[in-house]
């Protein structure tokens, strides 16, 4: 009976460890090769840190054929995959002299690159002449289909092809056959010429099933089958960027950016290595520069975004006229020039970019799949340029390629949701500029479309949600219908709650939000939501590093709601933070930042509140320095200029007011006639600045008496008030302003319909103010003072107790310590004093009495004559500036 050789153990020692191909997580696993076979194969073992040795215990039979046989090393790892190590080949009579002297094998394996790991096997034998003592220690027998190892050339080269055949028809995607066709090409020694092309072919074959069935396994063996191709020859530029281009898409799968670092490495030694004037060097170039912006995108290094602008302007200038990838590199190109318009704020860089992305739509043939996508590139570069110098046109093109691009991208196209989301929010950009209400509801709908194809877990849906709150939020403003503003935080909470810490557009989320609790407080005083809003932005500066293009944005609606809460609170040190955050928003804008005008209004509008509050006069005139400034960087036809005129007519105002000095009042009147007239009409802040304008001339016409400032500012008003729908809050401040004015042309000219006009509009002011609200008392103070007005005219005593009651509402209304209430006060008492004279009421005497003594008593504020309050309150509708939060649409 022929003797049997047992293997019993093997034990591995790596003599270079550590190595780059022994990681860190990697398993150890032996086989048993005969005659090209895989016969057996160990289980896995684990590796600790630092470990250098390994023992396997196979206990199997070498079978009685084998002339010769060879024990392979393999290792897998989740990092670096599954591959040959090393093997050393055994003669049947080696095996069996060592067991029968009880020695054992030993031996260092044959490496399977020169830069491989240095491994010394030592195999333990024994020999019997029975079956009897046959055992399998955690062995498995691996299918004959995928176990077949070495092979000529052309042989593995047909195994490969069946391989790529099998990846096209989009088969079972079996892992272990792309590790095992590795392992057998691995066999053939480095020497041979054709190793390293197969090598390539399975990488590609591998990077193919990686696509088909985005399996990282498949996306693991295809980065090392390129290195190994690429040890075998290192200059060798095809496989440099093969390699290059599966490293980028690992990096892209799992995050890791040392593979991009090495990817970009990679192909950079390709182009070094490809003559000018070969046909693959434009496409290496096009890889590298797509490769250096991703890596702009993740660290925000400028330089990086520089180079891949200035491979990709290469890559263009070396495509031959008519070549089928000249569109995609100048599509390409034309996206880098916008991001780099985006980070410097540079013009030119804009209209560059433009132009490549014209070239590319161009040339690129309709029913191209290609062309929705650079459609939607292009026309988002046009909706850049408008938000820079607000030209209509630009914003009119830029919706008509993304129309365009929408209407050519299929219902199940990955990207149309992107697409729709692109329209949606310049059609609401469009909105903001000509007030057409379509325009709003289409985009709305837009980005409806867009939220309802996105599923679930994509990783764009919370900017959608994000844009579709802001729009709700936005027709909240104009229609006043609080459940838009409600769906709106909802949608902007859901984008909140969907993004991850750390991701980049977190930060621009909570802004978002926090400006949308701003408005929810704004309409209905709900200070939870003030400090909700004040939150989120806190935490959206916080989330924001230093440097990013975004921070200015964040710090300056931080201001501006802190400035608000000190409105509301008068906690000072409110006020004051919020200007520090605003001074730091203007401090990180570069000049040519097309936010930098924003961000110079809210400072100029809060350096006035401070004025207000501690008659600093310095305040003040820093004030109206930063106002002309944002309106000297804001070009005409840009939506916002009306609003930025406005605010610095109202400092220019508060100026005269202090000073006395008349040219101040002219320049106030001045900006807002600006201000008016670049209005378009149907926009929702033109009604702002007519009541402005119309509440500034008749502080001209107190101090020159020139009455046809008198009526333009009444006409003025009430164009205002006629374009404020009912429901908006701004309206009953309106209404207010235009009674006190009406009532003081009646005393003026004696006319009794400006004072009916009067009382009527009085009436409406009270009727839309909530109970609650902080100007209730003083609207019904006017109104009650008009009804006195008209009784001392006609003598109707019911117009005299229907003052009498106006006035005891808003006593009772003002709590006590409030510097309004003397006033109150005074008025009532007078009022009453009429009815007494009237009636001979003692009882109304006596209240008379009472009124006046509180009100001289008061240590909160002076007695007042009649004439005196309603100027006084007339004054504090000055406010009507409208410093807003700038909210941060991305798309």
């Amino acid at each position: 009976m022929p003797r049997i050789i047992h293997l019993r153990n093997i034990e591995i020692e790596s003599l270079s460890n550590p190595h780059a191909d022994l990681p860190a997580d990697m398993q150890i696993f032996a086989q048993l090769i005969v005659e090209k076979h895989i016969i057996l194969q160990s289980v896995p073992l684990n590796s600790e840190p630092g470990q250098n040795t390994w023992k396997v215990r196979p206990e199997c039979i070498i079978p009685a054929h084998a002339g010769t046989f060879i024990l392979a090393v393999m290792r897998h790892s989740k990092s670096h995959g599954t591959r040959l190590l090393g093997s050393v080949e055994i003669a049947r009579d080696e095996a069996l002299a060592c067991g029968e002297n009880r020695n054992s094998f030993s031996f260092n394996s044959m490496k399977v690159n020169f830069d491989g790991p240095t491994l010394r096997l030592t195999a333990g034998f024994s020999v019997s002449e029975s079956l009897l003592t046959q055992t399998y220690n955690g062995i498995e027998i691996l299918g004959s289909q995928v176990t077949f190892v070495g092979g000529d050339f052309q042989i593995l080269l047909h195994h490969i092809q069946q391989l790529q055949d099998d990846s096209k028809e989009e088969s079972q995607v079996d892992t272990l056959e792309l590790w095992v066709m590795h392992e057998r090409i691995l066999f053939l020694p480095p020497t041979n010429d054709h190793r390293s092309r197969l090598l390539d072919q399975l990488g590609d074959t591998s990077l193919k099933r990686w696509k088909a069935s985005q399996m990282v396994h498949c996306l693991n063996q295809s980065v090392y089958a390129y290195q190994d191709a690429l040890r075998d020859d290192p200059g060798n530029a095809t496989y440099l960027g093969n390699l290059g281009i599966a490293l980028h898409h690992r990096f892209e799968r799992l995050g890791d950016l040392s593979d991009l670092n090495q990817g970009i490495s990679k192909l950079e030694d390709a182009v070094h290595l490809t003559p000018d004037g070969h046909p693959d060097k434009p496409t290496i170039l096009n890889n590298l520069g797509g490769y250096f912006f991703r890596r702009f995108e993740r660290l925000g290094d400028l330089s990086d975004l520089t180079q891949g602008i200035s491979k990709l302007e290469d890559a263009v200038h070396l495509t031959p006229e008519g070549h089928p990838d000249k569109p995609g590199r100048l599509n390409n190109l034309g996206c880098f020039f916008l991001r780099r318009f985006e980070r410097l704020g540079d013009l030119n860089e804009l209209n560059q970019g433009i132009s490549k992305l014209e070239d590319a739509v161009h040339l690129t043939p309709d029913g191209h799949p290609d062309k929705p996508g650079r459609l939607n590139n292009l026309g988002c570069s046009f909706f850049r340029r408008f938000e820079r110098l607000g030209d209509l046109s630009d914003l009119n093109e830029g919706i008509s390629k993304l129309e365009d691009a929408v209407h050519l991208t299929p219902d199940d196209h990955p990207d149309k949701p992107g697409r729709l989301n692109n329209l949606g929010t310049s059609l609401k950009t469009r909105f903001e500029r000509l007030g057409d209400l379509s325009d709003l509801n289409k985009g709305i709908s837009k980005l409806e479309d867009a939220v309802y194809l996105t599923p679930d877990g994509h990783p764009e849906k919370p900017a959608t949600l994000n844009n579709l709150g802001i729009s709700l939020r936005i027709r909240f403003e104009q229609l006043g219908d609080l459940s838009d503003l409600n769906q709106g935080i909802s949608k902007l909470e859901d984008a909140v709650h969907l993004t991850p810490d750390g991701h980049p557009g977190k930060p621009g989320w909570l802004n978002n939000l926090g400006g949308s609790f701003f408005r929810r407080f704004e309409r209905l005083g709900d200070l939870s939501d003030l400090n909700k809003g004040i939150s989120k932005l806190e935490d959206a500066v916080h989330l924001t590093p230093d440097g990013h293009p975004d921070k200015p944005t964040t710090l300056d609606n931080l201001g501006i709601s802190l400035k608000t809460r000190f409105e509301q609170l008068g906690d000072l040190s409110d006020l004051n933070q919020g200007i520090s955050k605003l001074e730091d928003a203007v401090h990180l804008s570069p000049d040519g930042h097309p936010d930098k005008p924003a961000t110079l209004n809210n400072l100029g509008t809060s350096l006035k509140t401070r004025f207000e509050q501690l008659g600093d006069l310095s305040d003040l005139n820093q004030s109206i320095s930063k106002l002309e400034y944002a309106v000297h960087l804001t070009p005409d036809g840009h939506p916002d200029k009306p609003g930025r005129l406005n605010n610095l007519g109202i400092s220019f105002c508060c100026r005269f007011e202090q000073l006395g000095d008349l040219s101040d009042l002219n320049k106030s009147i001045s900006k807002l006639e600006d201000a008016v007239h670049l209005t378009l009409d149907g926009h929702p802040d033109k009604r702002i600045t007519l009541n402005n304008l119309g509440t500034f001339r008749q502080i001209r016409f107190e101090r020159l008496g020139d009455l046809s400032d008198f009526n333009q500012g009444i006409s003025k008003l009430d164009d205002a008030v006629h374009l404020t729908p009912d429901g908006h809050p701004v309206k009953p401040g309106m209404l207010n302003n235009l009674g006190i004015s009406l009532r003081i042309r009646f005393e003026q000219l004696g006319d009794l319909s400006d004072l009916n006009q009067s009382i009527s509009k009085l009436e409406d002011a009270v009727h839309l103010t909530p109970d609650g609200h902080p100007s209730k008392p003083g609207m019904l103070n006017n109104l009650g003072n008009s009804f006195q007005i008209r009784f001392e005219r006609l003598g109707d005593l019911s117009d005299l107790n229907q003052g009498i009651s106006k006035l005891e509402d808003a006593v009772h209304l003002t709590p006590g310590g409030h510097p309004d209430k003397p006033g109150m006060l005074n008025n009532l008492g007078t009022s009453l004093q009429a009815r007494y004279e009237q009636l001979g009421d003692l009882s109304d005497l006596n209240e008379c009495i009472s009124k006046h003594k509180d009100a001289a008593f008061s240590i909160t504020g002076p007695a007042h004559k009649l004439i005196g309050l309603p100027s006084a309150f007339f004054q504090k509708q000055l406010g009507l500036d409208y410093p807003s939060v700038t909210v941060t649409i991305r798309s």
